[in-house]
Order: structure tokens, then C-alpha cells, then sequence
């Protein structure tokens, strides 16, 4: 079979025939349709991590994934050829007390493994083979946008754990809310257009924020019914403006920094890029920084990864994205290239995209 490999910590990434995986008791197989491509898989490749599984040299890219069942083994229950399914990433440690209950993105002994990322192969290949507790079906008519369960999976965690801390102010029964909940989205790459529907569809008022104007995002925002606002000069850009939900999906540090400052009172920020850590060094005045966080009762929570029941979460708002805003998910989606192109996607050669997909087999055309 056909599949792009790296190996890390060397950048770099080949296409290259391998053998088809053998098909083990209580699995099942299935065909690869479509990865996405994400910064990090654009890290991996430029060699800024990654691990290959244990006893082996290469490590074979791909996470995010939408795949069609082709073969179970005995054993392998809820599963038929023909099914579409998105496979979970991480894979847990096998020791602790949340990967023992299926919550490996909580993992305490940091022994878990990732496929396509740390010490699994991925799914960026012509077939795989899994578990049916790693599978998450898909109805036949989300097709067209399922690759993007696996990064809505992680916003949907990332806004289940700023929304809990939110809720440490408990209801005030008899007072109706002081005003519509609002958040702000920073970055327009994939994470935090999805971040903006998944709020959109929750009834916070949403500003998006990035360095450009005129953009397919942009537009697209504003379907939603969301505000797009450029900060290429600075967050002052927003004005007055403060937000009790932020979702942050950039990995700037600095800008980081500048967000906790546009907090309203008990608002929360969560975090889910990643920096660089040979960034340089970045000046704050702390003393100001952790006096607002301690006064304003703000919060500010890292999030990463996802377990099945965020998948299962972002299925049933992919649905309800569909049926409020007919297509406009898809247009997230800048365009759809062969495996043979991978080169050029993963060292993001193409400009002007919201998310990048390789098509393995039975893709969409490419646009």
C-alpha cells in the first residue's frame, strides 16, 4: 500500500510502498478516503517532533481521517463493510485511571501513544487497520465534511472545559442573564472556524480575529452570523470589546499574553496551539498580568487532544451545522489534492486555505 512516512527527529517526508497491515483478531480494516493536514503534521515534517513507534525507524503520517470499512475479523461487532468512519487519535497508557476509563486525553503517566503523531502510525496511508473502540461511524450523508471530526473533536473539548469553569459562577436563580454570553475566536485556521460554529450554534456572540482582510474565512463568518475583526496592528483593534469565553487556536505566546487583557470579569481562556519553544523570549509586565487574573476572576485553562465522546459530540454538531447553514462547513475546505501532492500540502505551498485535504481513495475532485 501506498503511504507517507517521516522519520522523526529527521524532516522530511517520502511517499513509499508498504505492507498492508494484517488484519488481526477483533478488528477491522479500513480503506483511508481523506486526511486532513493540520500544523502538526507541517511540525512533524520539519522536524520538530514526533516519535516512530517502538522498534521501527518511520513513523506514517496522518490524523485527522475519514475512512470506509472493507473487512472485519471475528469478534469485531458494530461494524460493516461499507460503513464510514473517523478513527480516535490517541491511545492510552494502560495504567492510569483515566486511560483505564477511556479518557486518555487526561493521561497521567504521559505514556500514551498518538496515532500519526507519537509512537503509532497514522492514517495518512491507503488502508488501516483498528480496533472498533477507536471507530466513531459516521452518517453517509456528513461525507463531505467528516475529515474535519478529528480537529472538531478538539474544540469541542476545548469549549466543554472553558464552558465548566465558566460555570463555577453557578445560576442566580429569579435573574435572567445580564446580556448575550460572547467569545472571541483567535485565528481563522481550522480550530477556530470551528471553534466560531460550534459557539455560533451555542448562541454566543462571536468574534473572530486574524492579520487579513477579504478572506474565504471572513466571508464565511459572516454567514454564520459572526463578526471578523483584523488585529494585524493589535488587539486594540476590538476597542472596548471584552469576552467571557476565549478560544484561543494561534500558538502565539505573545499574543497570548494580550488576550487574558480582553477577559470580561469571570471570563475564561483556553489554549490549544501550541508554541514554539525556540521562540524568543517574550517581556510582560507580570506583576499586572496575575494582579487582573486574581481581581477579575479570570481563568486560564490548556486543552488538548480529545476522547471518543467529543467525537461522538462533534458528529451530532456537524449534523446541526448542516441543517442551520447548508454547505458552509464544506467551504472550509480550500481544497481537496491527491496523495501524490503531498509535498506541496504539507509544507503549506498552497495559500489561501482554511483546511487542506489529501484524497487516498474515492475522493472528492480536486478544486
Amino acid at each position: 500500500m501506498r503511504a507517507i512516512v517521516v522519520r522523526p527527529p529527521a524532516p522530511g517526508a517520502s511517499l513509499r510502498d508498504l505492507p498492508v497491515p494484517p488484519l488481526a483478531p477483533g478488528a477491522v480494516r479500513v480503506r483511508v478516503l481523506e486526511v486532513g493536514v493540520c500544523g502538526t503534521d507541517h511540525d512533524i515534517v520539519t522536524g520538530k517532533y514526533g516519535r516512530a513507534p517502538d522498534g521501527e525507524d518511520y513513523l506514517i503520517l496522518g490524523h485527522e481521517n475519514l475512512g470506509e470499512v472493507v473487512d472485519t475479523s471475528a469478534g469485531a461487532s458494530g461494524f460493516s463493510p461499507g460503513d464510514l468512519v473517523v478513527a480516535t487519535v490517541r491511545r492510552g497508557c494502560g495504567r492510569c485511571r483515566f486511560c483505564l476509563a477511556n479518557r486518555s486525553d487526561f493521561c497521567e503517566t504521559g505514556g500514551f501513544t498518538e496515532r500519526g503523531i507519537n509512537g503509532a502510525h497514522g492514517y495518512m496511508a491507503d488502508e488501516y487497520v483498528e480496533i472498533p473502540e477507536y471507530l466513531v461511524k459516521v452518517p453517509a450523508g456528513l461525507r463531505g465534511i467528516a475529515v474535519l471530526l478529528e480537529p472538531l473533536s478538539v474544540v469541542e473539548k476545548a469549549i466543554a472545559m472553558g464552558q465548566r469553569v465558566l460555570d463555577r459562577k453557578e445560576p442566580t436563580p429569579g435573574f435572567p442573564p445580564t446580556r448575550a454570553p460572547t467569545a472571541l475566536v483567535a485565528g481563522t485556521g481550522a480550530i477556530g472556524m470551528l471553534a466560531a460554529f460550534v459557539l455560533r450554534n451555542r448562541g454566543y456572540e462571536v468574534t473572530a480575529v486574524d492579520r487579513h482582510n477579504g478572506t474565504p474565512a471572513e466571508a464565511l463568518l459572516a454567514r454564520i452570523g459572526a463578526r471578523h475583526a483584523n488585529v494585524a496592528g493589535g488587539l486594540s483593534a476590538l476597542g472596548p470589546d471584552r469576552f467571557d469565553l476565549v478560544i484561543e487556536g494561534s500558538g502565539s505566546a505573545l499574543l497570548n499574553f494580550g488576550l487574558v487583557d480582553i477577559l470580561a470579569p469571570n471570563g475564561t481562556l483556553v489554549l490549544t496551539g501550541i508554541p514554539d519553544v525556540n521562540a524568543p523570549p517574550t517581556s510582560v509586565m507580570g506583576g499586572a498580568l496575575f494582579r487582573g487574573i486574581v481581581l477579575q476572576n479570570h481563568a486560564v485553562v490548556g486543552s488538548v487532544n480529545a476522547n471518543r465522546t467529543y467525537f461522538e459530540t462533534g458528529l451530532a454538531d456537524l449534523g446541526a451545522f448542516e441543517a442551520r447553514w447548508p454547505g458552509a462547513v464544506e467551504q472550509m475546505i480550500s481544497t481537496r489534492r491527491p496523495l501524490e501532492d503531498y509535498s506541496d500540502v504539507l509544507m503549506g505551498r498552497i495559500g489561501g486555505t482554511i483546511k487542506a485535504v489529501l484524497t487516498i481513495s474515492g475522493g472528492a475532485s480536486s478544486r
